[in-house]
This record gives C-alpha cells, structure tokens and sequence, in this order.
C-alpha cells in the first residue's frame, strides 16, 4: 500500500448520516473515524407504570490506512423503535450496528447500538435497555487497515420513569492526551440529532420515544 505512517497530505472531513459508499479522495492515505450505532427505543407505559427509557449506543473510534479511489461502505445504524403505550404496552426497538467496511468487506470500526426499553408493567415499571457494548476492538478483530482503534460502551437506559439516559458530554477528555483529535470535529459529531441516545419511555398510559440514529464521522489531515 501506498501509506506512509504520519503522512497526512490532505484535509477534509465528512459525516454520514445513512448507510453508502464513500470513495477515499485523491491524496489521502490515512482516515480518522467516529462510529456512533443506533440509540434504543424507550417501552410504552402501562396504565400505571412508566416505561423504561432506551440504552445509548457504543461509540467507536478508528484510524485506518486506505488508498485514494478506495471504496468503503458506510453502514449507519437506525434509532430504535418508540414502545407503545397503553393497556398492552411493548417494548421500545433496539437500535442498529453502525460500521465501516474496507474494499473487501472487512470490519475497519464498529460501534454496537442500544437495546430498547422495556414497557411498564403491572406492578413494576419498565426496565431500562441495555447500553451498546465496548466492542473491545484491537488488531485481532479487525482488518490491517485497522492502525488503531477503541470502543466506549454506551450506558443503559433509565428504568421507569420515563427520562432519557444522559449519554455521553461528547468531548476530548474521551480520548487519552495526545490524540489530535478537533473539539470542533468531535462537537460535529455529538450535535448531529443527539446521534445514538437512547431514548425516554413513555409516561403511564403514554407512548415512549424513538432511539436517536448513528452517525459516521470521516476526516484526515486533522
């Protein structure tokens, strides 16, 4: 490949909010990426009980060695589904995978999205959904594109008292010192639709809310 480690020889940045192809611009060798999964649906509340709110998607983080005119394929996980509400109150969806493929299909990042809320019940409120998991990424799992990468797992969901989870302050202290990582690229990323919360379950009797959906953050030469 033509890579060489330290180089980057253009600037650019751009964020995916649905699933595509993206093709690696002239110049560029080296790629940085956030990968934020779907958030989980909050439960529907019973007649006397909340649901419980959705859990936050994983966010992922990757630098990656590509060729100009390299394909890659965006997949961008969905918001889970809102629980409905009522006498039959269910739960809320769990939100979708979000990740990058290199040409040949291998995994260059991942980030797993929340589980939904449960509804409420009657004697209990619903719990709350599972946080995404840390994908424990390293070189063993991914392709050798994959120069470095690391996963934070998303918190669970609130249980029944129908509140949004408080996810994640989005900011450079995520990251360990030395990482030349923009606050102005990471505050795109975070303000892109509350992209992967998990979501509030509804009030009794009331219907819960959708998961936030995930979102793609690619730059270089930042």
């Amino acid at each position: 490949m033509a890579f060489v480690p330290g180089s980057f020889t253009a600037r650019g940045s751009i964020r995916f909010t649905s699933s595509q192809n993206w093709i690696v611009p002239a110049g560029v060798h080296r790629i940085r990426i956030i990968a934020i999964g779907g958030g989980g649906g909050g439960g529907g509340g019973s007649a006397s009980y909340a649901g419980g709110g959705g859990g936050a998607s994983a966010i992922s983080y990757a630098e990656a060695s590509v060729d100009p005119g390299d394909t890659l394929s965006v997949q961008v996980g969905a918001g889970g589904s809102a629980g409905v509400g009522g006498s039959s109150p269910t739960a809320g969806g769990g939100g979708g995978k979000t990740q990058v493929l290199d040409p040949n299909g291998n995994v260059i990042v991942a980030a797993l999205p929340g589980g939904g809320g449960q509804p409420g019940g009657t004697s209990a409120a619903g719990g709350g959904g599972i946080g995404g998991e840390n994908q424990g990424i390293g070189w063993s799992a991914q392709t050798n594109r994959t120069l470095f990468a690391l996963s934070y797992a998303g918190p669970n969901g609130v249980s029944g008292n129908g509140t949004t989870p408080g996810g994640f302050a989005f900011t450079p202290t995520l990251f360990p010192p030395g990482f030349s990582i923009s606050s102005s690229t990471l505050q795109v990323a975070y303000q892109s639709s509350a992209a992967g919360y998990g979501a509030a379950g509804g009030q009794p009797n009331g219907n819960g809310v959708a998961g936030g959906n995930g979102v793609v953050i690619i730059w270089w030469g930042d």
